[in-house]
């Protein structure tokens, strides 16, 4: 066993998350961590990280604290003394020292480690703040590798990452030897990476052996059995009402026959009374043991859309071409967007699908051509910086920003996305990264926008709130303008997929499946012709 976390509480901030903790983790197990946002995957993550009990490698999400470094001043990190000296290798002490660590060879390993993750050498030379948010979660996974820790902690490592990066990804996950412990909502991902699913909740922790399909088919089995034992359970409560209602209809039967006169009428009614009240009590003590709850108890769900925006038309483009720093991000490309039509840009990081975004919110403005939005047009953006929510305000302070809302309603809202009562008052910068993309995505939901146009929507979302996710944008009555690398949600969703490649923009819709063969429709002319000759001189004669 490499590691134990035994009876412990899970706490943030003094807020009791979990209140006993205990699950343990072998050699070179990898371990992937799962659970609804909010209760505590990151915070478990960061206390392994700072037990002095075991020697842990943690892959940083927010590279903020870094932005003034190079990325190769970043990746050295990994490599404490030699990062030291590298910043004083003018001193000549230094340097030989250095040479003497291989800090060369070290340098020139980094670089061909980043090669494989789709980075240039002259990446290493550029500052973390220019980098985009997939090449940040390249160096971030790349320096963690690096480390000689006997334990990688790794949170979300597919996040912004496009479906070759996650092929490499998973490779690189099954070629490591040592033990990873790791937070990931990515279903393919999880159905390919872990030897085990480490469940959080409320009560505590379940470790489930296999990957995602062996997980969902033992919670398949313990739902089974839990709806078998409420079965039982509502069996049996009403057979214990049932035997309570017939015990108070005979005292209450003989009540009435009893005489008020009689004293040995009375003296035995008091008995039965004593009897019935007794016999009452232990029913309804049995009654308060049975605590299953319903397993197929109905989430509370709510809408309060209601579109009249008729245009055909939202969006427009033109032969728009874009640069950045002379780089041609965009070359003539022309495309529209229709009302009640679900489009997914995909494309490698770097390929323009947030450049295309930016642009449609009129972030940007094109080098040559012309984009025409719809001047009554509202957009729902959902971005990865949180822009549209105010870090200051509760959680229903949020939500009755939205226009016309009532307090009931939203509060009807925010429970069935998983904010109850106990929730609803907390202040949004304490939520977690998860929690705050769930507030944000209902905030922008339910304020009826003509268009959602959602970038990278699944980063931060657990695997149930995928699929809630999922079902609200299938019913959705507006547009929708998606950038995912998520497979399964794409294929949820799919009804136009938009390609960035080569500065340009395709979509599949527009490909032929079978595409004509000239050599076939000659062949088939010829011998139309061919029959037709011979018809006519059959009817010469």
């Amino acid at each position: 066993m490499l590691f134990l976390f035994e009876e412990k509480p899970l706490e943030i901030e003094q807020k009791v998350l979990i209140p006993s903790l205990t699950f343990n983790i072998e050699d070179n197990e990898h371990m992937a961590i799962v659970g609804v946002n909010g209760i505590g995957k990151t915070t478990l993550l960061n206390e392994i990280h700072f037990n002095e009990n075991i020697d842990t490698a943690m892959m940083e999400q927010d590279l903020k604290a870094f932005e003034n470094l190079n990325v190769m001043q970043f990746i050295m990190l990994a490599y404490p003394e030699l990062s030291r000296l590298r910043e004083n290798l003018s001193e000549l002490d230094y340097l030989n020292r250095f040479i003497e660590l291989d800090g060369y060879d070290i340098e020139q390993n980094i670089i061909i480690e980043g090669k494989k993750l789709g980075l240039t050498e002259g990446h290493f030379d550029q500052l973390i703040s220019t980098l985009s948010g997939g090449e940040q979660t390249k160096i971030s996974f790349l320096k963690v590798k690096l480390d000689k820790a006997s334990l990688l902690l790794i949170d979300e490592p597919t996040n912004h990452m496009d479906q070759e990066m996650k092929v490499w990804l998973t490779k690189a996950f099954k070629q490591e030897q040592r033990a990873i412990l790791f937070v990931s909502h990515d279903k393919t991902f999880l159905n390919e990476t872990p030897d085990s699913i480490l469940e959080l909740n409320k009560n505590g922790a379940t470790k489930y052996l296999g990957q995602l399909g062996h997980y969902r088919q033992q919670k398949e089995i313990e739902y089974e059995t839990v709806k078998q034992q409420y079965e039982r359970q509502e069996k049996e409560q009403q057979a214990i009402e049932e035997t309570i209602k017939r015990y108070k209809e005979w005292y209450e039967k003989a009540s009435k026959k009893a005489s008020v006169r009689s004293p040995y009428q009375q003296k035995q009614l008091s008995k039965l009374a004593k009897k019935f009240k007794s016999k009452e009590h232990q029913m309804n003590k049995k009654l308060e043991q049975n605590n299953i709850m319903n397993p197929d108890e109905q989430e509370k769900s709510y809408s309060i859309q209601h579109h009249t925006f008729k245009p055909q038309y939202l969006v427009k483009f033109d032969n728009v071409t874009f640069s950045y720093k002379e780089r041609v991000i965009f070359e003539n490309v022309s495309f529209h967007i229709k009302r009640n039509q679900n489009v997914i840009i995909e494309g490698q990081n770097g390929s323009g699908k947030s450049t295309l975004i930016k642009l449609i919110l009129g972030q940007l403005v094109p080098d040559k051509g012309e984009i025409i939005i719809h001047h009554e047009l509202e957009i729902g953006y959902f971005s990865q910086d949180f822009n549209n929510l105010t870090m200051e305000n509760t959680v229903l302070e949020e939500i009755m920003c939205i226009p016309e809302i009532k307090e009931t309603d939203a509060r009807t809202i925010l429970a069935s996305f998983y904010f109850d009562k106990d929730r609803i008052d907390d202040v949004v910068n304490t939520l977690s990264m998860g929690e705050k993309c769930r507030l944000q995505f209902v905030k922008l939901y339910f304020s009826n926008p003509h268009i959602l146009i959602l970038d990278e929507p699944t980063n931060y979302f657990d695997i149930d709130m995928q699929e809630k996710i999922i079902q609200l944008i299938q019913s959705f009555q507006g547009s929708t303008l998606i950038i995912s690398h998520d497979k399964h949600f794409k294929e949820k969703l799919k009804d136009q997929v938009w390609t960035i490649n080569e500065r340009n923009l395709t979509h599949e819709n527009l490909k032929i499946d079978n595409p004509l063969n000239a050599e076939n429709m000659k062949k088939n002319l010829n011998e139309l012709e061919q029959y037709t000759h011979e018809r006519n001189r059959e009817t010469e004669f």
